[in-house]
Order: C-alpha cells, then sequence, then structure tokens
C-alpha cells in the first residue's frame, strides 16, 4: 500500500519505519527542509509540505492513503488545511485525548460533553473534508527518550496521585497497522494504555506503590475498550509503568 503521513514528526517517523518494514511504500511531509536527510532513512518519499505557506501537494496524488499526523491546535493548520485538495482511499486523523474534560471521569468514545474547542473544531474540519475519516485519539506519547523518568528528572511532578493515560508509539505503530487492512471507516478510537498506574506508580517502576494511589474522588480515566473488542487487540506495552 501507498501511505502518506502527513506530517512526520516524533510519531510519523516511528510509524514510518515501522510501515516501511512491512513493506508499504512510505511517503513522509515536513515542514522542516533540515529534516528531510532525517526522514530519508525510514521513508521512501520526503517532501516539503507547510500548511502556512503556498503549497502543491500534487505529489500525493498516488497515494492510497492519507495519516494525518500534525499540531492540529495551530491556526496555520486550520487555514492551510481548507485549501488542501488530495484524494485518497482511506484517512485517519490523529487527534488528541486531551479533547476531553481535565477532570475525574470515564471518557469513552461516545462522550460529548464539554470537549475542547480547538481539538474539535480539527476533528470537524477534516471529517468536512474527508467524511470516512478513521479519528484516532491519542493518549500521551511515550516511548524511547519519552518516558516521566526522563521529563520529572530534575523536578518533583506537580500531581503524583494522577492517574495517566499513556500510549507506547510501539502500539500505535501496531494498531495503524491493523487499520490498514480492516473493512472501517468514519470510526472513532480511544488508543491508551489499558492500564492506569498514577504519575507516583510510572516513575517508581518496580519498587512499592504509593499507598495512597487510590483516589477517592474518582480519576480521569480514558479506555480502549472499544478498540479492544473490535480487533481482540493484545497491546505489546499494556502497563506505562514498563514504557
Amino acid at each position: 500500500m501507498k501511505i502518506a503521513i502527513i506530517g512526520c514528526g516524533w510519531l510519523g517517523k516511528r510509524l514510518a519505519k515501522h510501515l516501511s518494514s512491512r513493506n508499504h511504500h512510505v511517503l513522509a511531509t515536513t515542514t522542516s527542509p533540515g529534516k528531510v536527510a532525517e526522514l530519508q532513512k525510514v521513508a521512501h518519499e520526503v517532501h516539503v509540505l507547510d500548511f502556512s505557506k503556498e503549497f502543491h501537494p500534487g505529489f500525493l496524488k498516488d497515494m492510497d492513503m492519507a495519516i494525518f499526523s500534525m499540531p492540529i491546535s495551530r491556526e496555520s493548520w486550520h487555514k492551510g488545511f481548507q485549501k488542501f485538495n488530495a484524494s485518497f482511499k482511506k484517512t485517519l486523523f490523529f487527534s488528541s485525548t486531551g479533547i476531553y474534560p481535565q477532570q475525574n471521569g470515564i471518557y469513552t468514545e461516545n462522550y460529548a460533553g464539554n470537549l475542547r474547542d480547538d481539538i474539535l473544531a480539527s476533528e470537524q474540519l477534516v471529517k468536512t473534508k474527508y467524511p470516512e475519516t478513521i479519528i484516532l485519539r491519542l493518549g500521551g506519547l511515550m516511548g524511547d527518550e519519552r518516558s516521566l523518568k526522563n521529563f520529572y528528572a530534575d523536578r518533583q511532578p506537580p500531581e503524583p496521585e494522577k492517574k495517566v493515560n499513556y500510549i507506547h508509539y510501539e502500539d500505535i505503530s501496531a494498531m495503524v497497522e491493523l487499520l490498514l487492512s480492516a473493512d472501517h471507516h468514519n470510526k472513532l478510537y480511544n488508543i491508551v494504555a489499558p492500564e492506569h498506574p498514577t504519575v507516583l506508580e510510572v516513575l517508581n517502576g518496580d519498587q512499592e506503590a504509593s499507598k495512597s494511589s487510590s483516589n477517592e474522588d474518582g480519576d480521569r480515566i480514558i479506555p480502549p475498550d472499544l478498540f479492544i473488542k473490535e480487533f481482540n487487540y493484545k497491546f505489546i506495552h499494556p502497563n506505562p509503568k514498563y514504557f
């Protein structure tokens, strides 16, 4: 399959490497000419595409699938995407679980309450242009150098008892690969690891867990149950303690 990853940043680079290793033809775009050489190591084609400037996406005309992986809350992206004109058999859009309220509760894909305006506007914009798009609401991206241990190496976490909603990039790659051949369109999935330890438990790893890890007032939990059910998916990295 010919797959275009539009906006090949930290996650896109790892996804491109995974899909290329599965014999897919991967085209990657970046806004930075300085990143072209780096991306050429993991993708078959690399093009500079900046939605904030004049662009001509003719190089996308033969692509079977587009994966939109961009900083979706930026105004420049919104303006540029409105002018974007290319056809694909299938489209995926990487959104964020940040769309859900920053309050305690269990937020499934059916939740439609006070969603974050800018992320919701991005989802709606993509759906307007590509109605059959599969939207993946990604949890906090983790793996390789991205870890809480590195993030809080020199400081204390502000909310150590807060439960996390993280996802390892290797699971994202595996889940995207399942969606390539699946007869699924116009779907919405939470893409989050099924286990939700606290920040302190992630930092401690196998050490003794915090005695106050249970929150009597509830927690903010984003479950991936729908994807697990529809694809019988077994996570590579189910517990962020061991990312």
